[in-house]
C-alpha cells in the first residue's frame, strides 16, 4: 500500500497538467451528442439514418438553448445531458415513444407535461415504429449510452427538467 497525502496528489495532478501545457479538452454536449449518434448509426447499420440527421441539428439548437440558461458544470454533467438529449431527440424524431423514456416514479400524465414544457409543443410525437423495432432502438441506446434503460430515463427527466427551466426563462425574457 502506497501512504498517498493530499499533497502527493495535487503535485502528481499539477505535473500532469504541466506537461500537457494546461491544454486539457473536457467533453462538452456536443462532443457527446457526436459520439452518440456515430455509435448508434454503427448500431442501427445505418437505419433511421435521414431521422438521425434530422435530429443532429434538431439537437444541436436544444443543446444551445439549455447551455446558455445553465452551462455544464458537475451537477449539469456534459455526458447526462447528452445522453438526455439524444434520448429525448429520437422520440421527437418518432423512433421511440414517450412512455419508453419514463421513469417509473413519474405518472404517465406529468411526464407528457413536462416533455411539453420542456420542447414548448402542443402534442407528444407518437411513434412511428412497430413494438419490435422500438425494442430494437431501445437496445441500440442502451448500447449507445452504455448506461440502464433507467438511468437514461432519468436523465431524460433531468434534461427536460432543465429545458423546461430554459424555455420559461426564455419565454419571460420575450414577455
Amino acid at each position: 500500500w502506497f501512504d498517498l497525502q493530499p499533497h502527493d496528489v495535487r503535485a502528481q495532478e499539477f505535473g500532469l497538467l504541466r506537461s500537457l501545457r494546461w491544454q486539457v479538452n473536457v467533453p462538452s454536449v456536443e462532443s457527446w451528442l457526436s459520439m452518440f449518434e456515430g455509435r448508434f448509426g454503427v448500431l442501427m447499420a445505418g437505419e433511421f439514418s435521414r431521422s438521425v440527421i434530422w435530429m443532429r441539428e434538431d439537437l444541436r439548437q436544444l443543446a444551445f438553448t439549455m447551455m446558455l440558461w445553465r452551462p455544464a458544470s458537475n451537477v449539469h454533467a456534459p455526458r447526462r445531458l447528452a445522453g438526455g438529449l439524444f434520448s429525448i431527440g429520437l422520440l421527437r424524431a418518432t423512433l421511440l415513444p414517450a412512455e419508453a423514456l419514463r421513469p417509473q416514479h413519474v405518472c404517465h400524465d406529468e411526464w407528457e407535461e413536462l416533455f411539453l414544457q420542456s420542447q414548448m409543443m402542443n402534442e407528444v410525437p407518437a411513434c412511428a415504429l412497430q413494438p419490435e423495432y422500438v425494442q430494437l432502438v431501445l437496445g441500440c441506446l442502451v448500447a449507445t449510452t452504455n448506461l440502464p434503460i433507467e438511468e437514461i430515463q432519468r436523465d431524460c427527466e433531468f434534461t427536460m427538467g432543465c429545458l423546461r427551466g430554459a424555455q420559461g426563462d426564455l419565454s419571460r425574457m420575450h414577455a
